[in-house]
């Protein structure tokens, strides 16, 4: 028997790369480009399957505050990163993602029609969340409620960056919903206490994602923002 008890929901948090920007896929292109002539640390002639393997690993850890997610590739790989390729590939990922990314199709115009106040709860810089939100024309939606783990210095899966969007708000973890598209959000929320949907609209392999971020939590999947009204229409009832 299912003895779970749902809180009314009253406030939704949105992760901000993959759910409001489609800036992943530019993350992923960039990390793999940056990240590929290291290879030959190891292998003076990368193969097509060692940069296969480099990309999947790559968007596998996608979510992950930029520094952490090249900590374990360069285990995983043995890149032999130094600090000032950690700066640099930190410099290109942020540079690209501001420059260059979109909103999420649909996304202003779903939140638009979602009556709960709204926050973001996000690994990134909070100046990257601010210019790309600045840039889609989506920072009004949020009215200042913008958290991130970088600043807070324990990022997603700790759930303290969902914690402080809780608490931006004054109100109780379960009182919140999160919207989230990474293994490592869903697991952040899930710690919080926070009810968790995941996103797949922009993922790489949706199909893989969807049952990555189950597995992690998620309560359900969805891949269009058009459904999102609805969706948490019956979530909030």
């Amino acid at each position: 028997m299912n003895t779970r008890i749902f809180h009314p929901v009253s406030h939704l948090i949105c992760d901000c790369d993959g759910v409001l920007l489609d800036s992943e896929s530019i993350a992923l292109n960039v990390l793999h480009r940056q990240l590929t002539p290291y290879l030959s640390t190891h292998l003076p002639y990368p193969t097509p399957q060692a940069r296969s393997a480099l990309h999947s690993a790559i968007a596998e850890r996608l979510g992950m505050m930029t520094d952490l997610l090249l900590d374990e590739i360069d285990s995983e790989f043995k890149l032999g990163l130094a600090a000032t390729d950690y700066s640099a590939i930190n410099l290109a990922v942020g540079r690209a993602c501001s420059d260059e990314v979109d909103s999420v199709p649909g996304v202003r115009q779903a939140l638009a029609a979602i009556p709960l106040p709204k926050a973001v709860a996000s690994n990134s810089s909070l100046d990257r969340i601010v210019a790309g939100l600045r840039r889609c024309d989506l920072l009004d939606l949020f009215e200042g409620h913008i958290h991130s783990g970088h600043a807070i210095g324990k990022p997603k899966p700790a759930p303290d960056v969902y914690l402080a969007a809780a608490a931006g708000f004054g109100v109780a973890p379960q009182q919140c919903i999160a919207i989230d598209d990474s293994i490592t959000g869903v697991r952040s929320a899930v710690a919080a206490g926070i009810r968790v949907i995941g996103f797949t609209g922009v993922a790489h392999d949706r199909k893989r994602a969807g049952a990555r971020l189950l597995a992690a939590g998620a309560e359900r999947i969805f891949d269009d923002m058009q459904q999102l009204a609805e969706l948490l229409g019956t979530q909030t009832a």
